[in-house]
């Protein structure tokens, strides 16, 4: 995780994404409320920890990433950011895709993620 410059990130989003990066779901897992909902664009949402765990490890299994914050946004309980997304895949590539995730929150924990990105043909 990389902040663009002079971009102001909450401590709890810069510390969620810099476990992200580093793949330890196991960890940043905990982030997550009881029931957390999950939304990648327009694949079918999954609910509860479990399930978003699973659905966030297969990612994970794929490729390597590193999110660069671009901007935060912030009202209420609920955080947008606008990310630049670079993902390394286990036969060499590349790809860097923009990207925006919709978070919201309650008591601290994530109810649900709403994660929009453009994806290059082929990568999916």
């Amino acid at each position: 995780m990389t902040p663009a410059a002079s971009i102001d990130v909450p401590v709890w989003l810069r510390d969620h994404y810099t476990l992200v990066d580093a793949g330890r779901i196991d960890d940043y897992r905990a982030d997550f409320a009881d029931d957390v909902e999950l939304q990648f664009g327009h694949a079918p949402a999954v609910q509860g920890v479990g399930p978003v765990a699973e659905r966030l490890a297969e990612g994970h299994r794929r490729h390597a990433m590193s999110h660069t914050f671009e901007h935060v946004w912030q009202s209420g309980e609920t955080t947008i950011v606008e990310f630049t997304v670079e993902y390394r895949y286990p036969d060499g590539r590349r790809e860097t895709t923009p990207a925006v995730t919709i978070i919201d929150r309650r008591d601290g924990r994530i109810t649900s993620l709403r994660i929009y990105l453009d994806r290059l043909r082929g990568t999916e």
